[in-house]
């Protein structure tokens, strides 16, 4: 098979040359950022998120990062901040690289993190004007319940993002909507399925999750605050919901994964479970736009080594999820796992 066509995804209407993207966040805040991004190989770039409230674009003031490096496995620990720019400028300049970017079959997408959904429904609106052919809504954002009160809005309830997302699909467009889920829910598959029903094109999972971490030189929590974790630990997690999402949504609906990847064999690892794209930040944060390139080589090389297109990954481990009751009787299997002692 062709290097040229094996990486070849398809999500929704658009047709990608690898399934790797840049997600929305801090090297992707400036023009320079989301060239580089595209550059490196990256598919497309989710532009840093805006929001329609004021005190929200102040948060980047308040913003703090670290490495935590636990065992041996490095993660971000930080609390965000949105880009402060005027959003009708910064949708003008995306859109003028997403021009640019259709030529090789790529895109630069806008982002929301909201605060109520006249908000979004107006933001929609700007980037469908500004000539954007992705918008990505996100209800997930991890900060929400830090961040000042009404800033950013968060849904986990099943219930509510239908109505959200249709009347932001109206304002979208021709625009595709693609709706980014939060990880501090348990009804992520309901959650995706909502999301579809109120018209998404496709949906992204899952964002990190809040924690805290002492520090045992101070005693104080580290930064100060609660903040965002995620890591290489969280990828069983996403592939799970991504699998039992898939059931929810159907096999014909595009999902997206994010939170966890860090390599190209973790890319298949997601395809695997039902995604047709992944969403990568924390390891730029980590490496630079360099480990966009090498996720994709290493994806490629996986792919070679087998004769077999990223297409012909997507859902083949999900559809093969089964629960325990299905599984094969092992008696006395629990005795290979447990100390010498607790056998007598």
């Amino acid at each position: 098979m062709s290097g040229n066509n094996r990486l070849v995804t398809q999500v929704g209407r658009l047709t990608l040359p690898n399934p790797v993207i840049c997600g929305s966040g801090e090297p992707v805040m400036t023009e320079a950022g989301i060239r580089a991004a595209l550059a490196a190989g990256a598919a497309g770039v989710i532009a840093r998120s805006v929001n329609e409230r004021p005190e929200a674009a102040r948060q980047l003031d308040l913003a703090d990062y670290i490495t935590l490096d636990l065992e041996g496995a490095r993660s971000l620990f930080n609390r965000s901040g949105l880009i402060g720019r005027d959003t009708a400028d910064w949708f003008g300049a995306i859109a003028a690289i997403d021009r640019e970017a259709a030529a090789a079959g790529r895109f630069v997408a806008a982002s929301i993190v909201f605060a109520g959904v006249e908000g979004a429904v107006e933001i929609a609106g700007m980037a469908r004007a500004a000539g954007l052919r992705v918008f990505e809504l996100n209800v997930g954002a991890p900060h929400a319940s830090e961040a000042s009160p009404g800033a950013i809005s968060q849904e986990t309830d099943p219930a509510r993002p239908r109505e959200l997302v249709a009347r932001v699909k109206a304002a979208a467009g021709d625009m595709a909507l693609w709706v980014k889920l939060t990880g501090l829910s348990s009804n992520l598959p309901a959650l995706a399925l909502a999301a579809r029903e109120g018209g998404a094109d496709a949906v992204c999972m899952m964002g990190r999750f809040m924690a805290m971490m002492p520090d045992l030189e101070t005693f104080a929590p580290v930064l100060g605050t609660s903040a965002a974790y995620g890591g290489n630990w969280a990828l069983p997690i996403v592939c799970r919901f991504l699998a039992l999402s898939r059931r929810a949504v159907g096999a014909d609906f595009p999902l997206m994964g994010t939170n966890g990847v860090r390599s190209g064999l973790d890319v298949a690892r997601m395809a695997l479970s039902g995604a047709s794209a992944v969403e990568v930040l924390s390891i730029v944060m980590h490496e630079g736009f360099g480990a966009i390139a090498r996720m994709i080589a290493e994806l490629d090389a996986f792919l070679a080594a087998r004769d077999i297109s990223f297409a012909g990954l997507v859902g083949r481990t999900a559809d093969r999820l089964a629960g325990y009751g299905a599984q094969s009787v092992l008696p006395g299997r629990w005795r290979e796992f447990v100390p010498r002692e607790t056998l007598g």
